[in-house]
């Protein structure tokens, strides 16, 4: 089960209504500061949560400039059919409809004052409740008792930029931490160790000599009985402690770390050192049986904010393999600006979303939309150029060999295209002759396009009878080469 659609409406700093199409696995968003990255994370949190006193208010969470409403909805698809199976979410069974062939549940969290049915009758609902859409009714509803139940839908882990880092080393059985132990829990069950346990406990809490402990709680609740007797009848009472479950354990535990200067809780190290054990339990947790585990029926979908800090860029990279594990079976949403972690994006398995300028300015693009080299496929080269206006050798590269490809298609003997070749078609299409290029042994000069030349620059090292390439001058020559690449596409 996955998030498929969000539709934000005056949140933050989007104005109006946007809407993201998202998938499972991996969902990466690219994109300038403060266009927007981490706020469709917090809407999403809000749609499933709510509002509190400190968090998704109307002061920090409402657009300032916007128009109307704040609102978020939020289409749930994959397994919605097994959802509404389980008795806390068979309430839902009739709200489910089909969206491009997968069953759907779509949510609405507004702080419009609206009716809505609920249950038999109408109701006026505001922030506080979610609301359904019911597809024969057409209407948004709100379910008796769905508010509080909503939130276990999904099993959201969130790690933000500038939370602490220990916030997130959390025993809890819905985080990752929690879900490993929970995982090591169920084996260690199956041991002798658990039997010994058992019977020990059952001699320790099972006797009822005097004295033991099940014999003072057994006098405790007779005084009980003699009190509740005088008042309300007749009536006994007993006190039983059971063998502890797995979460009881979790509550007493503790991370401790030994780094050669004494044993202490993880809380008491650096944030340095606490953030890189947070991100190395997500990447144990991507090997482990725990990922897999039928018996957790609630989805984890888990939340990165720019995961790279404090990460050199080979703990990047693996870092990426492990979210890309991850995918594989829960959904993962990760905010960044690193090219290192977007390195690995892979378009048949991974989702790349593009955010660009502010407000009204803003651009969404969606990695399913473009590509220069094959619509759904942007390579890295592509990528950075899009998100973080990197002008790359890689891009360049990619964009010159483009332009020899599609000029050798045209040939029918088979032969390469040349560079004499290549440079009248930059010519053709408008790019100026504005360069010389100097070829040794010879030393002979040749006109030539910037292309060209930010070409021969980089496959030709060993010439230094040429200045050297600038940083303006590559990102012109890319500049040139998108717009070529892009006129051969348009072409039918």
């Amino acid at each position: 089960m996955y998030i498929r659609r969000v539709i934000l409406e005056n949140v933050k700093s989007f104005q109006g209504e946007h809407s993201f199409i998202l998938q499972p696995g991996v969902n990466y968003f690219v994109g300038d500061n403060n266009s927007g990255k981490s706020t469709l994370l917090e809407a999403l949190l809000f749609a499933f949560q709510g509002p509190s006193q400190t968090k998704w208010t109307p002061d920090s969470f409402y657009c300032t400039s916007g128009t109307g409403r704040t609102r978020v909805q939020v289409d749930i698809a994959g397994g919605v059919d097994e959802l509404v199976k389980r008795d806390k979410f068979k309430v839902l069974e009739e709200f489910v409809f089909e969206v491009e062939g997968e069953s759907t549940l779509r949510l609405d969290r507004s702080n419009e004052l609206r009716d809505v049915v609920k249950g038999k009758k109408t109701s006026s609902v505001d922030v506080k409740a979610v609301c359904f859409w019911h597809p024969e009714r057409g209407q948004f509803e709100n379910v008796t008792g769905i508010d509080a139940r909503v939130k276990a839908i999904f099993d959201f882990e969130e790690v933000w930029a500038d939370a602490h880092p220990t916030d997130h080393i959390d025993f809890a059985n819905n985080k990752t931490l929690g879900r490993l132990l929970d995982s090591s829990f169920k084996r260690f069950v199956q041991t002798e160790l658990w039997t010994n346990l058992s019977e020990a406990h059952k001699k320790a809490f099972g006797a009822d000599e005097e004295g033991s402990f099940t014999g003072e709680t057994r006098r405790l609740a007779g005084d009980l009985k003699h009190l509740v007797d005088e008042q309300y009848g007749q009536a006994s009472y007993r006190f039983d402690f059971g063998l502890p479950d797995a979460n009881v354990f979790m509550k007493q535990g503790s991370l401790h770390v030994d780094d050669g200067a004494g044993e202490t809780p993880i809380g008491g190290k650096g944030t340095g050192m606490q953030r890189a054990v947070a991100l190395g339990l997500i990447q144990l947790y991507a090997r482990s049986a725990a990922l897999g585990d039928a018996e957790n029926t609630t989805p984890l979908i888990l939340m990165l904010d720019e995961p790279e800090t404090w990460l050199h860029p080979s703990a990047q990279l693996r870092l990426s393999d492990a979210l890309s594990k991850i995918g594989e079976k829960e959904q993962v949403f990760i905010v960044t600006h690193s090219p290192y972690l977007i390195r690995k994006f892979n378009s048949d398995d991974h989702l790349l979303t593009v955010l660009t300028g502010k407000g009204s300015d803003r651009r969404v693009d969606s990695s399913t939309t473009f590509g220069l080299f094959g619509q759904g496929e942007p390579t890295w080269g592509e990528i950075n150029y899009r998100a973080f206006g990197v002008y790359s050798v890689e891009f360049h590269n990619e964009l010159f060999g483009w332009v020899q490809r599609h000029l050798e298609a045209l040939k029918s003997n088979g032969k390469a295209a040349g560079n004499n070749e290549i440079d009248d078609f930059f010519k053709k299409n408008g790019v100026p002759v504005d360069r010389v290029w100097i070829r040794t042994p010879s030393l002979e000069r040749f006109d030539a396009t910037l292309p060209m030349y930010v070409r021969n620059s980089i496959h030709h090292p060993e010439n230094h009878e040429n200045a050297p390439v600038s940083d303006a001058e590559l990102h012109e020559s890319i500049e040139h080469l998108v717009r070529v690449v892009e006129s051969i596409n348009a072409l039918p």
